[in-house]
Order: structure tokens, then sequence, then C-alpha cells
């Protein structure tokens, strides 16, 4: 049997054939309502359960951010690139002009040649400027991994002088946000095998033509969260306030067992070196 597949602990009927499946001899799979049992040969490929036509947040307008950094550290790490990009087809990319002392500037980044390369604070300041007027409108900001993506973003922006989101928001505070790592671990925590945005994206169907690109990464991103919320009612009929606060829940379950991961959607931390 696959890492993918669980067998049924109880006796069970197949639900293609409907013949007697006896316990740990069949396998399940998603099905619209549920689990369903299927005898091995019977069994549909692994995947997500089939997508709804239910209404939901996630036929509202997202927009969706990757960057590329230097490292993993929001503190002391850079950002290189950035892109966004929305349910609406609209996007924006940035290339950041760190000069030579500033390694994995584009070099195997995955980043396209274009744009050109902008000076780092006038990029970042235009990327704030856009993503504070989306949150603003209350609309969700879609971030695969967010406590990484925004602590370092938040570091950046007070590196060069300029004002980090939640300053730039009516009530200072970044949501809300939809990180679909949580939404994916929370929607079906017991799929094994990791969970990098390549391999889930190509669970539920999503195109990843450029992995660690950020234009790709944010295009992919976004389409995994449509996807969790097509496939998941419970997630979609969420409101955006409430799902926002349910995955800091979702997170702080998933990360019990890690003390020392970081806060979500992030921790604000303070830039270390010049």
């Amino acid at each position: 049997m696959s890492p993918e597949e669980r067998a049924n602990a109880y006796d069970a009927v197949c639900a293609r054939c409907g013949g007697p499946v006896p316990a740990g001899t069949g396998v399940l799979r998603h099905g619209a309502r549920g689990w369903d049992v299927h005898h091995r040969e019977h069994a549909p490929a692994p995947g997500p359960p089939p997508a709804g036509d239910h209404p939901g947040w996630h036929r509202r307008h997202l927009l969706s951010l990757d960057i590329a950094s230097t490292g993993n550290d929001p503190a002391r790490d850079r950002i290189t690139a950035a892109a966004v990009r929305g349910s609406d087809g609209a996007g924006r990319d940035w290339v950041l002009d760190r000069g030579s002392d500033v390694p994995g500037t584009h070099t195997g980044s995955g980043v396209a040649p274009h744009p050109a390369p902008a000076p780092p604070a006038q990029a970042l300041e235009e990327l704030a400027a856009l993503l504070a007027g989306h949150l603003a409108s209350h609309e969700l900001l879609v971030v695969w991994y967010a406590p990484h993506v925004l602590a370092t973003l938040h570091a950046e922006l007070l590196r060069h002088g300029l004002a980090p989101l939640a300053a730039r928001l009516p009530d200072g505070v970044v949501a809300p946000v939809c990180d679909p790592l949580v939404l994916d671990r929370h929607a079906d925590r017991y799929r094994p095998g990791g969970r990098p945005l390549p391999v889930v994206a190509e669970w539920y169907g999503v195109p990843h033509e450029r992995p660690g690109d950020p234009a790709s990464d944010a295009r992919a991103a976004l389409g995994v969260a449509e996807a969790v919320a097509a496939s998941y009612p419970a997630v979609a009929r969420l409101s955006r306030p409430a799902l926002h606060t349910e995955q800091i829940l979702w997170y702080a379950e998933q990360t019990a067992r890690h003390p020392d991961a970081p806060a979500w959607p992030f921790d604000p931390v303070d830039p270390v070196g010049a």
C-alpha cells in the first residue's frame, strides 16, 4: 500500500461495486460526503474531495504574495524578489537591486529577468502600498507559510526606514490572511508525506511551472487556497475574519510539538544588519 493510502479499520462495503470489504483489506478515498471504502482494485487515484460549487471566500477577490530571499532568517536575510498575483488575473513583480555584495540576488532563484532591478526601498514601498491597500479593503491576502514571508517583509521595511504593513492599516493589524499550508494541514491532517508547495499543488491539480519563482509560487498558492475551499465547504463557509482567527488556532495545534515555531500569521522582528 502506497504512503497515500489508508486501510479501512472496520468492515465496510465498496463504494464502487457494493461488495463487502473486510477490515484492513480495502483502501480509503475522499468522497463527496467524507471517506469512502473501496476494494483495492476499484479504488480511484488518490486525491482531494471533489470540488463543489458552493459559495465562500474563495470566490471573492484574493491577492497572493510570495518572495525570494537570501535565507530563512527573517531578521537577517534580504528579499531579492517579490510577486503578487490576484484572482482577477492581475499581477505585479519586483526584482530588488541588491548589488554584488548580497548572495543569491538573481542566480539560482528561478526569477525571470524582468522587470528591471529596482532600488530595494522603492520596490519595498511599492509592494507594501499595494498589500496595505488590499488588506484595508478587508479582502484576504494569500501567503504560503505566512510566518516567514510576512516577518521577512516586516524586517525589510524597517531596515529601509519604511512603515511596516501594520502601521499602514487602520486598525494596525495585518489581517485577514489566508495561509494555504495551514488550510491544507487542517483540512486533510492525516495525509502522509511532506507538504512543500509543489507537492500540495500537485495534490490539488494546481499548475506550478517554476517552483522557487515568486510569481509561480504566488499563483500556485492562490490556486491551492481556492482548491482547498472548493473541496472543503466547512472551510469555505467561514467569514474572512473567522478564517483568519481559526488559522491562528489551527496553526497552534499543528505546531504544538514545535515550541520554537513562530507565531501565525507572523512575529514582528527587528532587522539585524545594515
